[in-house]
This record gives C-alpha cells, sequence and structure tokens, in this order.
C-alpha cells in the first residue's frame, strides 16, 4: 500500500510542523477539567445518548458504547489512536469489551499516565500523520477525537482499514465541522435568523492551535467515500450547538433547550452542516483517491496564518495564559494520579 500524504516526513522536519507539535502537546487536561467544557454541559450529554443510542444514560461514556458489548463484544485485539490519558480505553476494559488495549498518542505524558492508571493498556508514542499498522491485525479500531487533529486523513484511514481484520470494526467518535472553526456563512446566517440578537462570529483562526481541526471539513467526506458502503451505524449532528459553543456560548447556555431543538431539526433537515460525527464501520475494499499535496508555503499558512502585530501581541498573552494553565492542570493531573496509586486503581 502507498503512501497517500498531504504533507510529507520532509516537511515534518520544517520548524512550523515542530511548533505546531509543541502547541499539540500543551493541550493537557485533567478529568475534573474536562468535566468544565462547555460540551459535557448535562443537557449536552444526554442528548447526544439520546440521538447517539437511544439511551438516557450519561455515566462515563455509556451513551455512544452501551451497544458495543451486546453488538460486537468482546474483542480481542484493539487499539486506540490519540487515547489521550486512556479515560475510554479504560471504561470498555471495565465494561468487559475489551481485555487489553494497544494505544498509540503522541503525548508521552499521557502514554505514561494511561499506563499507571491500568496495567492492561500499552500505550506508545507516535505521530498520527505516518501511522503505520500491520495489516489484519485489529478486530476492533477506536478513533475518538483524533482524526480531527490529523493532515494525512487519507493515509491513516487506509492504514486502519488495512490493520482491520475481515470481522473488524471501526468506531469514528469525531468532530467533522469546518476547518479551525470557521464556521461557514451558511451555519452562520442559520444562527443569525434563529438567534436576530446574538452577536456570532468566527474566533480569530490564529486562537485554533496546534493541529485543532486541520482538515475537519475533508473528514466525512474522506470516511464516507472509504467506508459508506460498509457502514453498520452512522450519526451526524452539531450543526447549532457546536457554533454556538465556539462563537457565543453564553446565549446558547442561556437557551440551551431550545438551541439542542433546533439542532435535533437541523441534523435531521441538513439544513445546515452538521460538526460531529459517530459511525462504526467494517473493513472496507474501495481505494481512496490520491491525496492532494500542501506546498511548503500550504504548510506554514495553514499551520500558523499571517497575523497582524496587534494579533502577535494578542497571540503572545494567549500563550503565556496557556502555560500558566497548563502547569495548574498537570499538577491537577499527577496528583490525580497519585490518588488512584494510592487507592490501588
Amino acid at each position: 500500500m502507498g503512501q497517500n500524504y498531504v504533507i510529507s516526513p520532509q516537511q515534518a522536519r520544517s520548524r512550523c510542523y515542530a511548533k505546531a507539535i509543541k502547541e499539540e502537546m500543551r493541550q493537557t487536561y485533567s478529568e475534573e477539567c474536562m468535566k468544565t467544557f462547555a460540551h459535557n454541559h448535562p443537557k449536552i450529554l444526554q442528548y447526544k445518548a439520546r440521538i447517539l443510542g437511544g439511551q438516557s444514560e450519561t455515566n462515563d461514556f455509556a451513551d455512544w458504547t452501551h451497544f458495543l458489548l451486546e453488538e460486537y463484544g468482546p474483542r480481542e485485539r484493539c487499539l486506540s489512536l490519540g487515547s489521550g490519558i486512556g479515560r475510554v480505553e479504560r471504561y470498555l476494559i471495565k465494561i468487559g469489551f475489551a481485555e487489553y488495549f494497544e494505544t498509540i498518542e503522541l503525548n508521552p505524558r499521557h502514554n505514561v499516565m494511561a499506563m499507571r492508571t491500568d496495567s492492561r493498556i500499552n500505550a506508545r508514542p507516535g505521530d498520527l500523520n505516518f501511522l503505520h499498522l500491520n495489516p489484519n491485525t485489529y478486530d476492533f479500531i477506536l478513533c475518538h477525537g483524533i482524526l480531527h487533529h490529523l493532515i494525512n486523513i487519507e493515509h491513516v484511514l487506509e492504514q486502519i482499514n488495512a490493520a482491520l481484520t475481515p470481522d473488524g470494526r471501526l468506531l469514528v467518535y469525531e468532530y467533522v465541522g469546518q476547518d479551525r472553526w470557521q464556521f461557514g456563512e451558511e451555519t452562520l446566517a442559520y444562527l443569525r435568523k434563529m438567534f436576530p440578537d446574538a452577536r456570532l462570529s468566527n474566533i480569530p483562526p490564529w486562537k485554533v492551535s496546534g493541529f485543532e481541526s486541520i482538515r475537519a471539513g475533508d473528514l466525512l467526506r474522506v470516511i464516507t467515500r472509504l467506508f459508506g458502503n460498509v457502514c453498520d451505524r452512522s450519526v451526524s449532528y452539531g450543526g447549532v450547538f457546536c457554533p454556538l459553543l465556539i462563537c457565543n456560548w453564553s446565549l446558547g447556555r442561556r437557551d440551551i433547550d431550545r438551541v439542542l431543538r433546533l439542532d435535533d431539526e437541523v441534523s435531521r433537515s441538513k439544513e445546515v452542516p452538521p460538526c460531529y460525527h459517530m459511525g462504526v464501520y467494517r473493513k472496507s475494499n474501495v481505494a481512496l483517491p490520491r491525496a492532494v499535496p500542501w506546498s511548503n508555503e500550504e504548510v506554514e499558512t495553514r499551520l500558523f496564518p499571517a497575523v497582524s502585530l496587534n494579533q502577535r501581541f494578542a497571540r503572545m498573552a494567549l500563550t503565556i495564559r496557556r502555560v500558566v494553565r497548563l502547569r495548574t492542570r498537570l499538577r491537577s493531573i499527577v496528583s490525580w494520579v497519585s490518588g488512584l496509586r494510592i487507592s490501588g486503581r
């Protein structure tokens, strides 16, 4: 199988790519911190539980994993890409879906934390843009919020497909909205019509750091092209609550019931593009078209858009705040891991 790259290994040796890697690795959050994020609002979790699986339970990851054990488990060879600190993997082991997980995660600190908290997780570091997997190896592969951080999505999905066993399954749970959270006029026009008094505008692209949503807008198209004929289940949603979450969450939080009702409506009517997707897929025999390579200039401008002098100062201040928050989060994570080790979990 050839290398279907958008960005080449040579380009990945550039200073701007290395800088983006560093920014990506700064995104370290404890479980307690994650619970405070806007997308973990209790009513959003209940909404997702209903549309993803007809459930009302939102404990742990039951909203989108409850069907796995009943329909596909238990599984013997499981791989998770971009596993973070291993939260989902620990949960799937706990419910008996898997006895063991191999994981590949960019951040070595996350890998250490994952293995310390559960010896049944074997984590190794790796840049997933240049993923290599042995063919016909895994009967379950998990991509939970990682594909939208990748540039070489064609290459990665081809590697995943080749690595699945004939009876294997891929579970994708991803942000598939616009690149760098720059929502299109179609979405913004709909929101302005529904919320005429609201201030709605995209955030400056330079505020979206690392590889966050770098090619998210292409993701659903590529997934559908490769796995569309071997799909067990597919749900796309989030075209209303996600843009509000990013552009004006104070409004979204005040009127959350209406926001989620509208989200449900447009998810069915497809009036605006979705921002999230969950799908379960089997091994495919479809070949993807060749990816369109980025020039060196495109790598630079897509990873780090040009900014004005004032924006540079604002970006510097934002970086300082992120570093301060990162140190606080790291201390919180170390305390949490130490507590788990003391309690024997």
